[in-house]
């Protein structure tokens, strides 16, 4: 990928998908963030990881209603670690904003309460779009 995402990259991966993004404005502060830093290859690894973690949670539903899956727990156990991995890509690339939009940030998408894991989940499916449109890209 180049340097820099474009200015309507996300309003790109809305129309490949044919899907709206749920947290359009936060993946732009990150995008935001990526671009003044020069953190490509982080938040392409935050997009890779969103759209693994959507797999995984597509096994764990797919194998809670079947018997024969016998590797429940170790795709939980997968699941778990690489929730922290989004977490803590997430900080690495938004260090440097100010402490009241980390906050922000942070009570919305890190104290695991309920509504933040929901927030996260929605985060991790937008990400597993912006994969799919960067991967279209790279084959372009």
């Amino acid at each position: 990928m180049k340097t820099q995402i474009d200015k309507n990259f996300l309003e790109n991966v809305e129309s490949f998908t044919e899907r709206k993004l749920h947290h359009k404005s936060f993946i732009q502060k990150l995008i935001d963030e990526t671009n003044k830093y020069h953190l490509i290859d982080k938040f392409e690894e935050l997009a890779f990881t969103g759209k693994y973690v959507n797999g995984l949670m597509r096994a764990i539903k797919i194998g809670q209603a079947n018997p024969d899956v016998t590797n429940l727990k170790e795709i939980k156990e997968d699941l778990i670690k690489n929730m922290e991995k989004v977490i803590a890509l997430i900080k690495e690339i938004t260090v440097a904003v100010d402490s009241e939009t980390y906050n922000e940030i942070n009570v919305r998408y890190f104290d695991l309460s309920k509504n933040q894991f929901n927030n996260l989940v929605q985060l991790v499916d937008d990400l597993d779009q912006v994969k799919k449109y960067l991967n279209h890209l790279k084959r372009s």
